[in-house]
């Protein structure tokens, strides 16, 4: 085992300290900041894994799936995922559309398919060489995915534009918002889960 894998590191105020051994339920807090470390949920060790599934899962009708329908004065519309993509970029917004694209789509999608790449290969007794480098990249994209604040986005809409046409909620947005919240819990798990499960191979004390 690599010295390094066996220490965490506090992500607020850079304490290091060696990977406790967690029960079912506990977590590990900075003896510094009192920031949490890592934690041992009551689901078990694929719950990450099937959160991460289950979101990619329902990402994909997300996209396919009518978004929002809108109605004026008998004429009916319907939108998908990818709409206000495509009204920003036919209304001379390029690079916001581009933003939201990415931010909004490819960013999720691709963070869901790098922890299920992830979390399945920690599930091998040797995990494959790109192992580590796939982390890496979640930790990157993790950053620029926020399905969240497009989800947000979309409820401002709909308060600013109730008044103007009539809009109903389609079943790409249902989907689209229990894959945001599937990818979060997902996300929240991979990042407090001490690389390769070494918070429950090496006993020492939570706060050591």
């Amino acid at each position: 085992m690599n010295p390094e894998d066996s220490h965490l590191q506090c992500p607020l105020c850079g304490q290091s300290h060696r990977a406790p051994f967690l029960e079912p339920g506990q977590r590990a807090l900075c003896v510094r900041c009192g920031a949490t470390l890592a934690e041992r949920g009551r689901l078990g060790p694929d719950a990450a894994l099937v959160f991460a599934l289950t979101g990619l899962v329902l990402a994909l009708p997300s996209l396919l799936l009518p978004f929002v329908t809108l109605t004026k004065v008998g004429n009916e519309r319907t939108v998908l995922l990818s709409g206000g993509v495509e009204g920003l970029w036919m209304s001379g917004f390029g690079l916001l559309a581009s933003l939201v694209l990415f931010c909004g789509i490819l960013a999720p999608l691709g963070l869901l398919t790098l922890l299920v790449a992830v979390l399945w290969a920690e599930t091998r007794a040797n995990p494959v060489e790109w192992h580590e480098t796939l982390r890496h990249w979640a930790h990157g994209v993790e950053r620029w995915a926020m399905p969240e604040v497009q989800i947000l986005g979309v409820m401002v809409a709909f308060f600013k534009l109730g008044t103007v046409v009539n809009l109903s909620v389609g079943p790409g947005l249902w989907c689209y918002g229990a894959a945001s919240l599937f990818t979060l819990l997902a996300w929240r798990r991979f990042s407090l889960q001490p690389r390769g499960q070494q918070a429950r191979a090496t006993p020492a004390p939570a706060s050591a």
